[in-house]
């Protein structure tokens, strides 16, 4: 009997990668390489286009397979917010020969990565944060991902703001004094106020100092030494977050019970348990449902090979899924 072929692609704004697995969970070709989101390109989707052609055309001829052999294909993209972008890669697709085939966000992965169910959602929280749900029903919807004016906040830098607001204002703006202006200043290597807006463009501006940094040795630091205006910002993130995850169990069809898989450094290396547990209480509170919060600990693209599996008809099993994430992750 003739083994069914899948493909399952992970392509972000640094990089892309794609997996060929039969559908006994063996491991049959793998490739990465460059950004295959059409937002990092000055040129956009025309200049994205060779690259993923480069990408899937590389692993199949690693495979010694033609697209249209494929039993399944999902692709989880960044940069595939709306419709129209959707309908763009869907035609695409179409003109490389592809078949049995579904264009997503790259936000759902994390759903068929580690849900046990198959379904739950994703929330994605690192450069950007974004929330994709797929239901019992299998109907799925993204919420975010779309900028501030559709209630994003804007991921780690988002957060970050939060904190030179506070700090900045804690000075010049009749704010509550905190905690974090000296934290702050010392990873700024200051000691006045007043270098501390031209601290912030030389060195947090330009990446100098890290997100992460930033969270990890001002914001969640004096939270946890109990400053409340740190406190504060934590738990208004963590409620913004709630909205949009309620938001998405809202609109879709959940058991009482729904599992929220977390993705991106913000959210997984935070050392303060606030942001989960504000996240977590709130949207409780929004859906009356509970919520299980599970940190994604396999590749992204795990959740693009088990999709199309599915897509080929195959049921994933337990084991089927933990054989695909240890022939990933080796």
């Amino acid at each position: 009997m003739e083994r069914k072929l899948v493909l399952g692609v992970d392509g972000g704004g640094t990089k892309t990668d794609a997996y060929i697995f039969d559908c006994c969970g063996n491991k049959i070709a793998f490739v990465s390489g460059g950004a295959t989101n059409h937002e990092s390109y000055e040129g956009g989707f025309e200049e994205m286009k060779p690259v993923f052609a480069g990408l899937t055309n590389e692993v199949l001829a690693a495979a010694g397979i033609g697209a249209p052999e494929l039993a399944g294909t999902v692709c989880g993209l960044s940069g595939i917010d709306v419709p129209y972008q959707k309908k763009r890669m869907d035609d695409y697709m179409d003109e490389l020969g592809f078949s049995e085939y579904r264009i997503i966000n790259d936000s759902f992965l994390g759903v068929k990565a580690a849900c046990p169910k198959g379904y739950g959602i994703s929330f994605v929280n690192g450069t950007g944060n974004s929330v994709g749900g797929i239901d019992r029903t299998g109907r799925w919807l993204q919420v975010g991902g779309t900028g501030i004016h559709f209630g994003d906040l804007n991921g780690a830098s988002g957060m970050t703001g939060k904190v030179i607001c506070a700090v900045y204002s804690s000075f010049y703006r009749c704010a509550k004094k905190t905690s974090m202006s000296d934290k702050f200043f010392g990873l700024l290597g200051i000691d006045d106020p007043g270098l501390f807006t031209e601290a912030v463009y030389d060195k947090v501006f330009t990446e100098k100092i890290s997100n992460k940094d930033i969270h990890n040795l001002v914001l969640y630091e004096a939270a946890n030494e109990g400053d409340e205006v740190a406190i504060g910002i934590i738990r208004s993130c963590g409620e913004q977050f709630a909205m949009s995850i309620a938001g998405c169990i809202r609109n879709l069809d959940f058991d009482d019970e729904v599992d929220v898989v977390l993705i991106g450094s913000a959210s997984l290396k935070a050392r303060s348990p606030l942001l989960i547990g504000s996240l977590k209480e709130k949207t409780e509170e929004l859906t009356g449902k509970k919520i299980n919060t599970l940190p994604l600990t396999v590749p992204p693209v795990c959740g693009a090979v088990l999709w199309a599996m599915e897509l080929a008809g195959t049921e994933v099993t337990p084991e089927l899924r933990a054989k695909v994430c240890s022939e990933i992750m080796k």
